[in-house]
């Protein structure tokens, strides 16, 4: 219960975080300084193939091999420079986004590239020189630390993108886990246990500490090892590292809370995983943990709102823009009270049945 979803969770986290790299395949067929330019910023993003004439670029494409094909055609850049609205041609998949990002850095380029060549005026070595400022005033981008962050918005990104899968893999450990007081009932062990010393309360505080103390060690395992691990950051300092610990231990409770009612209040083993399986999925979908809540309808994410796995990522982005546990007051409070609330419901109002 604690090795696998720790394992399942790095191997999730480094897929999610993987930074991808295109495949881009080229026929510079015109060959000029413009086109030999563009390839070279190209191989610096991107895998680039040089292709040749007598390479079928559509089937190259259609097999997955490349990602996106770019054929120049002789004479583009002199067209181009003499004014005319010339475009490279290009192979990719229809109805598919995989090559979008390529696409539209080309079509930003030779846009550029167009307005200046419409200044130069048919000058080729005003055109050059142009072309040349603008990668170095464009293409230069300094970083700057904004006050105690650290952290730029794609590290921050992938960080919460990373608490998505392991709030995944908390919420299944720990309502699985829970399962285990309805298998004691069934198994008669839990009324072998009521003719004991032991008392009820400290047998369930028992199944709960442990419950919780696997999700916490869970939690801190993988937020001290991933970012070694993969390309992941929780923070700039171990202090916020250790707040985003806090914040998955908040959610741990409320983990702990679902669990336990789940359990308390099925009847079989088969109900229990049914109801595990149609609460859980549903709290990680709309929480964000799949996907970002900003692609849902305003009215999902209105529901969404009120449930768990959003306060946890909530507090996480909190935390991650360097505001601390002070500006994730609300979220773990919510945590904090749904797990409470929770608990109640489970063992005031579900009695253990009379034999």
């Amino acid at each position: 219960m604690l090795v696998v979803p720790i394992l399942l969770n790095m191997f999730l986290i480094s897929v999610a975080t993987k930074e991808v790299k295109y495949n881009v395949g080229i026929l510079d067929q015109d060959s000029t300084l413009f086109t030999q330019n563009l390839v070279s910023q190209l191989k610096e993003q991107y895998n680039v193939t040089m292709l040749t004439p007598n390479d079928d670029v559509k089937s190259m494409v259609v097999n997955r091999k490349l990602d996106n094909a770019l054929v120049f055609q002789p004479g583009f850049t002199a067209e181009m420079i003499g004014g005319d609205d010339v475009s490279a041609l290009n192979y990719a998949l229809d109805g598919s986004n995989v090559g979008k990002p390529v696409q539209m850095y080309i079509s930003s380029y030779l846009s550029s590239a167009k307005q200046i060549a419409a200044a130069a005026k048919g000058n080729s070595d005003t055109f050059y020189k142009g072309m040349d400022t603008y990668k170095k005033s464009t293409f230069n981008v300094e970083y700057k630390e904004i006050s105690n962050l650290g952290n730029s918005a794609k590290d921050i990104s992938n960080a919460i993108t990373s608490l998505g899968y392991i709030a995944f893999g908390m919420l299944f450990l720990v309502t699985f886990s829970t399962a285990l007081i309805l298998e004691d009932k069934l198994t008669g062990v839990f009324d072998r246990v009521n003719v004991t010393p032991l008392t009820r309360f400290s047998y369930f505080a028992q199944h709960l500490l442990a419950s919780f103390l696997v999700a916490s060690i869970q939690a801190a395992v993988l937020i001290t090892l991933m970012p070694k691990l993969v390309n992941v950051s929780y923070g700039a300092t171990p202090n916020q590292q250790q707040e985003i610990v806090v914040v998955c231990w908040a959610f741990a409770l409320s983990c702990v809370a679902i669990g336990v009612a789940i359990s308390r209040f099925s009847r079989t083993p088969l109900m229990a995983n049914a109801l595990t399986t149609f609460i859980n999925i549903p709290l990680l979908m709309l929480g964000g943990c799949f996907w970002p809540r900003e692609i849902m309808p305003k009215a999902v994410q209105k529901i969404a709102d009120f449930i768990p796995t959003t306060w946890f990522l909530k507090a996480g982005e909190t935390v991650l823009y360097g505001k601390g546990l002070n500006g994730a007051v609300r979220e773990l409070s919510y945590l904090i009270a749904f797990s409470a609330l929770l608990l109640v419901i489970s063992f005031v109002f579900k009695t253990e049945k009379k034999r």
